[in-house]
């Protein structure tokens, strides 16, 4: 992270430098003109700096809008019409709600569940097991998404567009604990 806070501060200070080095030969500054004039016919390298720093700005200008046009809208409530009003569901409801339902069917502490709403009111649920109980769940997955499927429907009023269960790896504690150096005692 400092690093890329030096980067940008010196990409900001070329950029001052050189901004206030194209004012001074448009608008008469003094000393400031002539440093710079001074500066331009002593040194071509800075004409290629210069044009360097334009063309990286440039592709960062570029990749920074390809990332906003690009990148998948996600929400964080969801909006339900009653005859009455609005419901408004966040995203930590609706994981509430898928959490509860697998915990019916998993019996376990160690579940995870993320919700993700796309932009059509449509739920991408990713529900995370522990690695060590993947036999037992593998042919309970079916079920899992069914009860997902079903839970969202009643309660939220929300269609599923898909759903993903990923067994993760769990850390070993016991590693830490055998490279830990003894106390010794004299």
């Amino acid at each position: 992270m400092r690093l890329l806070k030096g980067i940008i501060s010196l990409l900001l200070i070329a950029g001052i430098f050189g901004i206030v080095g194209l004012y001074s030969q448009i608008v008469d500054l003094g000393v400031v003109s002539t440093f710079f004039q001074n500066l331009l016919l002593q040194s071509d390298w800075l004409v290629y700096f210069y044009q360097g720093l334009l063309f990286v700005l440039l592709v960062l200008t570029g990749l920074i809008f390809l990332l906003i046009v690009f990148k998948p809208v996600t929400k964080k409530v969801i909006h339900i019409p009653k005859t009455m009003g609005q419901i408004d569901l966040p995203v930590q409801t609706l994981e509430a709600i898928a959490r509860s339902s697998v915990k019916e069917i998993v019996k376990t502490d160690t579940v995870q569940v993320k919700v993700k709403l796309s932009k059509a009111e449509m739920a991408n649920i990713d529900v995370i097991l522990s690695d060590l109980e993947q036999e037992a769940f593998l042919s309970k997955s079916k079920q899992i998404r069914e009860k997902l499927i079903l839970s969202f429907k009643q309660m939220a009023n929300i269609e599923v567009n898909k759903t993903k269960i990923v067994f993760k790896k769990q850390k070993n504690d016991s590693t830490v604990v055998d490279n830990k150096k003894g106390t010794r005692v004299i």
